[in-house]
């Protein structure tokens, strides 16, 4: 057997330099992407970027960008995914393969966070998110416009907390899609609507959902309408620690819908406390008065200087006594009037209750039931006493219609019955024919034609031995 041949020796330099000739000729390895996390993002001093693209493997490739191609790059950050587009090279320093990079995209959370910061960045500029800007909530707010999808929960659950705490408060929804790519502009259209109507706020609302499920709320024409509404806006997006580029800009973030319920009716649910507060510390005050009169008096009476003049002090004993009857007649009046602004308030919310609101209507529709199932009936017998008549004339004058085309018909028979053939040929008339002709006139047939001739009963056939013209 022949000896195998010994194999090639290789030095470094010349074996990578014939790898990366080889890389570099191979047309697959020249402008393609690759997909990855980036990790180990670096700038050179210089203006070169290096990063790695790693896989959940544990694979990773070594990226290189020039400093003429890093200034159109993404904005980059360790952890997002990107697709890095390039070609395969090999440095031969390291002996290491790389993709020298030429451009990149962003892919998946790292995508929304570039939108999400581009957007922020330049609404941050024009100072949308100054708290300057933002505008206070009304105290108690009557009327609220809601902007939610109707079959959300978060709306749902918005609208039932709010009854439950504040039944007097009116919401009035104005339907919009909340995710998919018509959402933003169908968001932005229905807040301005909301800003226009006689609503005192205006809540967006929606439930949980993915980062991508709620982009429209990270978009600029959701957060330009926001802060061009008339109205205060308040934001409820998502679950707690969820944020969005709307709740930078409304006059107000909630953590979820149920908490801005706990916003909206806080001076709701606060104010019989607060009405009962005050009338204790009116009394307490009024109290506070009376005693340090008294005390006063007191030091003022027990005075040596003023034993001796016991008149003046039973004077100023009786003024002081007056004082205190006018104090409390004084804190009678104040209670009076406090009691009377609490029951006042009291009333306006009952007004505002909408179980009594119902209870009105139910009243005037059942009135108005029945006075239109009477007026149906008269209706109706009027409608029956109408059509009787009717058909008592149609009847007339459809029998006069029948009786005088019955007499014509009949007038009709007795002509047709006299044109019949059948009556003429029992009269002893023949109807002659030839070559399946009808013949009216002599002239028309030759000596020695064939012709027949039709009876009342039987048919004739027979030859013209001679045919005569009349006169």
């Amino acid at each position: 057997m022949n000896p195998a041949p010994a194999p090639k020796v290789w030095g470094v330099r010349e074996l990578i330099n014939y790898v990366e000739r080889t890389l570099t000729r191979d047309p697959r390895m020249t402008d393609l992407g690759v997909r990855g996390e980036v990790t180990g993002l670096s700038r050179s001093s210089s203006g070169h970027v290096y990063f790695d693209l790693k896989e959940p493997s544990g694979a990773i490739l070594k990226c290189f960008v020039r400093n003429g191609f890093a200034a159109d790059l993404p904005a980059l950050e360790n952890g997002i995914e990107a697709i890095a587009f390039g070609s395969v090279s090999v440095y031969a320093d390291r002996s290491q393969v790389q993709l020298q990079v030429t451009h990149a995209q962003l892919v998946g959370a790292g995508r929304l966070a570039a939108m999400y910061e581009r957007i922020k960045r330049r609404l941050e500029a024009e100072g949308l998110f100054d708290p300057a800007r933002k505008r206070a909530l009304p105290r108690y707010p009557f009327s609220v416009a809601l902007v939610s999808s109707s079959e959300a929960e978060g709306a749902r659950d918005f609208r039932r907390l709010l009854r439950d705490k504040a039944p007097y408060v009116r919401v009035t929804l104005f339907p919009t899609i909340v995710q998919g790519p018509t959402a933003a502009e169908s968001i932005a259209r229905m807040v301005t609507f909301a800003g226009r109507s006689d609503a005192q706020v205006v809540v967006i609302a929606r439930g949980g959902g993915s980062d991508e499920d709620r982009i429209p709320f990270n978009d600029e024409l959701v957060a330009r309408a926001i802060v061009n509404s008339p109205l205060p806006v308040v934001t409820a997006i998502g679950h707690q620690g969820d944020h969005h580029i709307a709740d930078d800009v409304a006059d107000r973030e909630a953590a979820t819908p149920s908490n801005a319920v706990d916003i909206l009716a806080a001076n709701f649910v606060a104010l019989p406390a607060f009405l009962q507060g005050a009338r204790e510390r009116v009394r307490a005050l009024v109290q506070q008065g009376i005693t340090h009169r008294r005390e006063k008096l007191r030091r003022i009476v027990s005075s040596p200087y003023l034993q001796r003049f016991g008149r003046a002090t039973d004077t100023l004993a009786q003024r002081v006594d007056q004082l205190h009857k006018n104090l409390t007649l004084h804190e009678r009046e104040v209670l009076r009037r406090k009691h009377a602004q609490f029951y006042g308030l009291e009333r306006r919310l009952l007004g505002f209750d909408p179980r009594a609101r119902l209870a009105t209507r139910a009243e005037r529709l059942s009135g108005l039931d029945g006075r239109l199932t009477a007026a149906a009936r008269r209706h109706l017998e009027t409608l029956r006493r109408a059509a009787r008549d009717r058909e008592s004339r149609v009847t007339t004058i459809a029998r006069a219609r029948l009786e005088g085309r019955g007499q014509r018909l009949a007038l009709l028979a007795v002509q047709l019955e006299g044109k019949n053939p059948d009556t003429i040929l029992q009269q002893g008339y023949a109807i002659v024919r030839h070559e399946g002709r009808v013949v009216r006139d002599a002239a028309q047939l030759a000596a020695g034609a064939a012709i027949e001739a039709q009876l009342a009963r039987g048919l004739l056939r027979a030859k013209v031995e001679e045919t005569m013209q009349d006169g």
